[in-house]
């Protein structure tokens, strides 16, 4: 039983990285074929109009977002707690119960 729970986690984990490393892969190999770009240059003359200088906005204070004022803490609390629950749950689990109180 737990060499198919192990395989099942490692056939999971294994598909997980295969969608991480695939684009990866893709994106440092660059993509298309084998085929060469032949680039001609051609020199036009275009006559430039002067940048328009624009001003600045003036910096208004503004409140932060709902989101970031409640959400990402809730977040964060929600996280710790779930690490908290997780470490208890497996001091009960496993460590507990492979000692015994002798008396």
């Amino acid at each position: 039983m737990r060499t198919a729970t192990r395989l099942a986690v490692l056939t999971v984990l294994a598909a997980m990285l295969s969608l991480v490393a695939v684009p990866v892969l893709a994106a440092e190999s660059g993509g298309g074929g084998e085929e060469e770009a032949t680039t001609t240059t051609e020199v036009v003359d275009f006559e430039y109009e002067p940048a328009t200088i624009v001003e600045p906005a003036p910096a208004s204070p503004e409140d932060q977002p709902w989101t970031t004022k409640f959400l990402v803490p809730t977040g964060l609390a929600l996280g710790a707690l779930a690490v908290f629950v997780t470490v208890v749950q497996y001091f009960v689990r496993v460590v507990r119960s492979r000692y015994k109180v002798v008396e």
